[in-house]
């Protein structure tokens, strides 16, 4: 008995080890809205059985991150903008919720947070809209990840492929995307100064912004329908 709950505890370790895995794909760009996850490929790469994968698809398929399609598979669900805007909106929340949690851990992580800083400016200066993507998201998780705490930080993951829609790609073609970055600087800085509510609040306007300007967007979309 005691070796089948060891068997089964050790599954369900591997199970999350792949879900996280396809999320950070996910999050990073290398699997886009509409990319199908194959499980032999996803078994090579972790170099696990195809259980595991399994159990971790139909769990991303369970909380709307991926989409099964009869005969096809499971891929990655494409995500309209009101979904966009929603995630962003909690997304806010939970990283305000793990400053607070965070406190004085995330001193410790100030030196990945000025890394992902250089490259997320960097990435701004050329222009690079996908590579921005990917060091920004590295950025944000790395202060979720400071709180400690693994349900909110598994609940962060699940917004993360949220928030890279071609919606947001587009807002940082429209807007000066260094000005954009910069913001970061700002977040840095109160992490550094290690002031909680300051923080907690600029994370809240950075993802306001971005929101305010999505919700522009859906009016003119619904206007140019209702004049055509």
């Amino acid at each position: 008995m005691k070796k089948m709950h060891s068997e089964v505890a050790n599954r369900y370790s591997l199970s999350e080890q792949v879900r996280n895995y396809i999320l950070k794909k996910i999050a990073t760009g290398e699997l886009s809205p509409g990319d199908r996850i194959v499980e032999a490929r996803i078994s090579n790469e972790l170099k696990v059985s195809s259980i595991p994968v399994r159990e971790a698809i139909r769990e991303l398929v369970a909380i709307r991150v991926l989409e099964y399609i009869v005969h096809k598979g499971a891929r990655v669900r494409e995500v309209s903008m009101s979904e966009t805007i929603d995630a962003l909106h909690v997304k806010a929340v939970l990283e305000a919720l793990a400053i607070r949690l965070a406190d004085k851990k995330l001193k410790r992580r100030i030196p990945e947070l000025r890394m992902y800083l250089k490259l997320i400016l960097e990435s701004a200066l050329r222009h690079d809209y996908i590579e921005y993507q990917k060091q920004n998201q590295l950025f944000h998780r790395t202060i979720v990840e400071a709180s400690g705490n693994q349900i909110l930080i598994r609940l962060w993951d699940s917004l993360a492929f949220v928030v890279r829609t071609r919606s947001i790609m587009d807002y940082l073609q429209i807007v000066d995307p260094y000005e954009v970055a910069k913001e970061h600087e700002d977040i840095l800085r109160a992490a550094e100064s290690e002031h909680t509510e300051e923080l907690a609040s600029l994370l809240m306007s950075h993802a306001n912004r971005l929101v305010e300007h999505l919700e522009d967007q859906m009016a003119v979309n619904k206007k140019d329908v209702t004049d055509s």
